[in-house]
């Protein structure tokens, strides 16, 4: 069975949609990063009462994980964007 065939300006449109998506989304990803570094390091600077050095790494994982996933994200949507070249 042969499957329907597109024609080359109805692909190229959805090439160049799907490009514009991956940059919006990469543009997205970037300002949550930058967010989510500042908000770590506004954390770190803040001293609590914590005399336990691993409650203050404990204190922090939820931010440094968050700051991971979007470093993550980045990553996939770059090699995403390179594919599509």
């Amino acid at each position: 069975m042969g499957f329907p065939r597109v024609d080359t300006g109805t692909q190229k449109a959805r090439d160049s949609d799907r490009r514009r998506i991956l940059d919006e989304e990469l543009a997205n990803e970037q300002k949550a990063l930058d967010a989510a570094r500042r908000e770590l390091a506004s954390q770190e600077s803040v001293r609590t009462d914590e005399r336990n050095y691993q409650k203050a790494l404990e204190r922090l994982q939820p931010y440094k994980d968050k700051l991971q996933i979007h470093e993550r994200n980045i990553e996939a949507l770059r090699k995403e964007i390179a594919n599509l070249r």
